[in-house]
């Protein structure tokens, strides 16, 4: 009767070992069959994706409104900004007499800065050391033609501080340049916040990756500095 009963607990107990042996947690593994490659270069095309590839569903809504507010950000402040500079060209034309068609912001910006190029028209009763951009160059020890020849097509005049009005078109003129410039940072920032969104979503790939394939990934980090005529910089590798 004992051999009996130890053989039915005996029976039992490896009935219960080999159900626990033979269960497993899909979710460890429901990716291995899945190409990593495939899944990275997705998050870099559409942050997203490559979640979505590997069975994340519920990421792909946020990376995919988050990028296309970034890209609407990134085209908008980009035309926004090439209005602004040539509402500035078209107003420097009108009000200060520059005939050059080239949209230059350089020139643009010297434009800002001096009242004229070689002495405003008629006389000006409070000269300041802006006034004249060509005496301006002579004080510094340049050439007047250094930066820009001097010819009729880069030549303006904005007139005499003794007329409001015409300091008051420089103040508008300046503002126009100023929300240039404003647009311009809003675009590079969004160019930024675009790679950075794919960077999050490109190690977000590979956590979830290695949590779900039962495969161990390799990692190589190497960071190589180089060197240019104009510059430096470094390359950033990941290998697996």
């Amino acid at each position: 009767m004992k051999k009996k009963i130890f053989c039915f607990v005996l029976l039992c107990s490896v009935s219960l070992w080999a159900q626990t042996v033979i269960s497993i947690d899909e979710s460890i593994s429901r990716n291995q069959n899945k190409s990593i490659a495939l899944s990275l270069g997705a998050s870099l095309l559409l942050p997203g994706t490559g979640e979505y590839y590997l069975g994340e569903k519920q990421l792909l809504r946020p990376f995919i409104w988050t990028d296309a507010a970034l890209w609407i950000t990134t085209i908008g402040s980009y035309f926004i900004g090439e209005k602004y500079i040539s509402s500035a060209h078209n107003y420097a034309v009108t009000h200060a007499g520059v005939s050059s068609t080239k949209k230059s912001v350089d020139f643009l910006n010297t434009v800002a800065d001096y009242r004229s190029r070689g002495g405003v028209f008629g006389q000006n009763s409070n000269p300041d050391m802006n006034e004249d951009y060509n005496q301006a160059m002579i004080r510094s020890g340049k050439s007047v033609d250094e930066e820009y020849p001097n010819t009729m097509e880069y030549q303006w005049d904005w007139g005499s501080s003794d007329y409001p009005e015409n300091t008051e078109h420089m103040d508008i003129y300046k503002n126009m340049l100023r929300n240039y410039r404003v647009s311009r940072i809003v675009f590079q920032v969004s160019v930024g916040a675009l790679i950075l969104n794919r960077v999050v979503s490109f190690l977000d790939v590979m956590r979830i990756y290695r949590a779900t394939s039962s495969k161990k990934m390799t990692r190589r980090w190497d960071i190589a500095p180089q060197f240019y005529p104009d510059g430096s910089g470094a390359v950033f590798s990941y290998q697996f």
